[in-house]
């Protein structure tokens, strides 16, 4: 391995970190609530598959949803993902739309063999995310009646920021069909909420404004166990992980300025939630590769602000497939990737009540490069959250990206003669 190419890596890990430190990269008032926007950490190929990964067992795919993936690197390989996209997000309240567009860095990961029948891998992937910035005024509140009738009360909602996880993964091959893998994580980030209360008769009624800061730098882990067994030409994947409860190292400040400036830094507990996942992939040949995901989080026993039951458990169900229409062809067209997906799940936080669903359809292109194992990988995605009459707002998005997959020998030995 050459200099300038870990400089490279480094260079990727550097603009990912500096990305992730960036405010407001998404555009989302669902966002607001909870940790913000729960993020996939599905990466390349599977990420327009509906961003499964639990059953996913690929030497040409890094895999951090199943730690136990990361044995399938070929011995002499070495791996790097890098991905960017960007989302434009519509928010519509039944009466008016807003269009909003932002960007990102998806991840950034690598992922080499440290032996035979042992690989590792690390990686920056994103946990939640944290973007909005919006009014909205009501006639309605009892507790703000004037002399003469109902009085105007504006709301505005700010908010940027999320956490992010660095992980650090082994996975072992144990038996000969049989691998188990575990992700060290370390969790960092700032989220920052306000809320601006004003009126239009700043002598009758004091505005308020409020600032709610959560400081996050707190270590997790999670395992995992694939099992493949060949079927003749085809294969079967079956995987699970479990990501362990454990209580978060978070600082929280809240400040609110009426008439006076209040400040409380109550030692606030926090927990990461029990985590579940469950997958298969089946590939016919080398032509389709098929996969499902089914993912449980139970939020409603962990700790937020030393509540329980304040967020709710949620699930998360997905599945893709691919298509290769002649690997190994001379035709170009032919070794192309033809990736198609969806997933469908329920919020973990509630919003007036309601826990809103959320569903999108995935679509994606691979471009075969070199030797057709490093690829190029187009992604689009369609989304839509809640509904105007239960939540009060419905968004729909269209996020688009491209993810680069390297997959190159670094590890042979020259020979001179």
């Amino acid at each position: 391995m050459t200099i300038k190419k870990l400089n490279i890596i480094l260079s990727l890990f550097l603009v990912s970190t500096l990305a992730y430190s960036q405010n407001a990269l998404i555009a989302s008032p669902y966002s607001r609530y909870g940790y913000g926007e729960l993020q996939s950490a599905s990466m390349g190929s599977t990420k327009s598959m509906g961003g499964i990964g639990y059953g996913v067992y690929n030497r040409r795919v890094i895999n951090p949803m199943n730690p136990a993936s990361y044995s399938s690197v070929d011995s002499l390989t070495f791996m790097l993902n890098f991905a960017g996209s960007g989302t434009v997000n519509g928010v519509s309240s039944g009466k008016e739309t807003l269009n909003k567009c932002k960007g990102q860095v998806e991840y950034v990961a690598i992922q080499l063999p440290l032996c035979k029948f042992v690989g590792v891998s690390v990686g920056l992937v994103p946990y939640t995310l944290v973007g909005y910035d919006y009014s909205k005024t009501d006639t309605s509140m009892r507790n703000y009646i004037t002399e003469n009738g109902k009085t105007t009360v504006k709301q505005d909602f700010t908010g940027y920021g999320g956490l992010t996880q660095v992980y650090l993964g082994i996975a072992f091959d144990i038996l000969d069909r049989v691998s188990v893998g575990v992700n060290g994580k370390y969790m960092f980030g700032n989220v920052t909420h306000t809320r601006t209360v004003s009126y239009p008769d700043a002598s009758l009624y004091v505005g308020t404004y409020q600032q709610k800061v959560l400081h996050c730098t707190t270590f997790l882990c999670d395992v995992g166990v694939l099992y493949h067994q060949p079927i003749k030409n085809d294969e079967l994947t079956i995987g699970a992980t479990y990501s362990i409860k454990l209580p978060m190292t978070i600082d929280s400040q809240i400040k609110t300025v009426t008439q006076h400036i209040t400040e409380d830094n109550t030692k606030y507990k926090f927990d990461f939630p029990h985590t579940i996942g469950f997958g298969a992939t089946y590939r016919f040949g080398d032509k389709v590769w098929f996969g499902a995901d089914f993912q449980w989080c139970d939020f409603s026993s962990a700790r937020y602000y030393s509540v329980k039951d304040t967020l709710k458990s949620n699930f998360r169900i997905a599945a893709g497939v691919e298509y290769i229409p002649k690997l190994g062809s001379k035709k170009y067209g032919e070794n192309m990737r033809f990736r198609i997906g969806a997933n469908y799940g329920k919020s973990y936080a509630q919003i007036n009540g309601y826990y809103y669903d959320e569903f999108a359809i995935t679509a994606g292109l691979g471009f075969p490069l070199f030797n057709a194992m490093t690829t190029i990988n187009l992604f689009l995605e369609y989304g839509h959250r809640g509904g105007v009459k239960t939540i009060g707002l419905v968004e729909d998005y269209f996020k688009f990206g491209i993810d680069i997959s390297l997959n190159e020998r670094w590890f042979v030995k020259r020979r001179l003669n």
